[in-house]
């Protein structure tokens, strides 16, 4: 491979992640700022989170399952549409006055827009992988982190000086930048796109008599439940992360500290996975990020000031930015080549059901309860998917088809 094109490629990916990180912040980790400011009660706002959640878990193993199967349309294209369609109703939220209710819709339909996005641009970034190219994903996530903890630490202050109508703004003219970057990609060799979904003769023969893609991957099931039980945990504390912090003595500004302190924890494990998965294996880091997930939920419970919470925060480093990355290599290496972006869509959709779940009944707990309550479900649902983690995640990662012999 042509070492310069390889260098422009990862500056690319890195690119793409930090533009796709820096649009999701304001529109989703902002969220309760801007809802709140347009008088939408706690639950709501939790529905509101979810409806987009569900949605996004009908469409990412749809538009993945297409996405495997078609050679009519390119990753870029697809990830290209979808843009445009999210890009045409943040319009709608700033230009026109559409009431509550039409506020809700769309809102809804932006955070499903750009939750499906996330698979594909990770796929997009593998693609190029997987045809021989030298590019770090670890490293291209890192730029992931750093561009969202550098914008998250200013929205917080910009929100604070002006008002929460900047953040849709922001996140319209980040989309705009991603859709530009992804045009950009240089076309993939058809031939080597091909080669990547070419199935070898023993996996053929096997998948003619495999009964479907669960059976091939018969621990994958619990595998989905535990990721979806650790991001109940980990999406009613960055959803409701204003209303932990405000009996603390926080404000909107703490909200993009403590965002800030979580992304820049998370650029040793980005930019060193690469090192760091010679070492161990992804099933080992797996577990690890699991029982670390389970001691963060504590933290936050017995939390008696801002500062804990920061820590929680700080701990992040060694949850969701392990989980990530191995979690995308765990798929990658476990799984045939023609069912690699069905695999990537499906572990994003369990963490989009864990945004539903934290997002409704997190948002119930606070309007019926209180924060302590919704605190001690987040304790609940990271132990319980800690415990699925441990269990699904094996030895063996060669699926059942491969040992069928021709």
């Amino acid at each position: 491979m042509n070492q310069t094109s390889d260098k422009v490629l990862s500056l690319q990916g890195a690119g793409l992640q930090g533009l796709y990180w820096m649009a999701f912040c304001p529109i989703y980790s902002f969220a309760s700022v801007y809802l709140l400011s347009k008088n939408f009660a706690n639950q709501q706002i939790g529905w509101i989170l979810a409806i987009g959640n569900i949605l996004a878990v009908i469409l990412q193993p749809s538009i993945g399952s297409f996405a495997d199967r078609t050679t009519k349309f390119s990753l870029k294209t697809i990830i290209g549409s979808i843009v445009l369609l999210a890009l045409t109703l943040l319009a709608g939220l700033i230009f026109l006055h559409i009431g509550w209710l039409g506020m809700a819709v769309f809102y809804c339909s932006i955070i499903a827009l750009l939750l499906t996005l996330q698979p594909l641009v990770n796929a997009l970034i593998f693609e190029y992988i997987n045809a021989g190219h030298d590019v770090n994903f670890g490293a291209t996530r890192a730029i992931g982190s750093l561009s969202f903890a550098v914008l998250s630490s200013f929205l917080g202050i910009w929100v604070n000086r002006t008002s929460p109508n900047i953040l849709p703004i922001v996140c319209a003219v980040l989309v705009i930048c991603f859709l530009s970057l992804v045009l950009s990609f240089p076309k993939l060799d058809m031939l080597k796109r091909s080669r990547q979904k070419i199935t070898p003769p023993a996996i053929q023969k096997g998948l003619q008599v495999n009964t479907g893609f669960l059976r091939k991957y018969d621990r994958f099931i619990p595998f989905v439940i535990g990721i979806a039980c650790l991001f109940i945990f980990h999406t009613v504390i960055n959803v409701y992360m204003v209303q932990i912090l405000t009996p603390l003595g926080g404000k909107d500004s703490d909200l993009g500290i403590s965002l800030t302190i979580a992304a820049l924890c998370e650029l040793p494990a980005f930019f060193g996975f690469s090192r760091l998965v010679t070492r161990f294996n992804t099933r080992t880091l797996l577990k690890v990020a699991g029982i670390f997930y389970a001691l963060r939920s504590l933290i936050y419970f017995f939390a008696a000031s801002v500062w804990m919470v920061y820590l929680g925060q700080a701990i992040q480093g060694i949850t969701y930015a392990v989980y990530i990355p191995a979690s995308v290599y765990y798929i990658n290496q476990i799984m045939n080549e023609e069912d690699k972006v069905k695999g990537q869509t499906l572990i994003t959709g369990a963490t989009t059901l864990g945004n539903v779940f934290g997002s409704v009944v997190g948002g119930w707990l606070l309007d019926r309860f209180n924060v302590h309550a919704m605190l001690i479900f987040g304790v609940v649902a990271a132990v319980s998917g800690c415990l699925f983690m441990l269990y699904s995640v094996r030895k063996d990662t060669l699926p059942k088809t491969a040992a069928v012999q021709p």
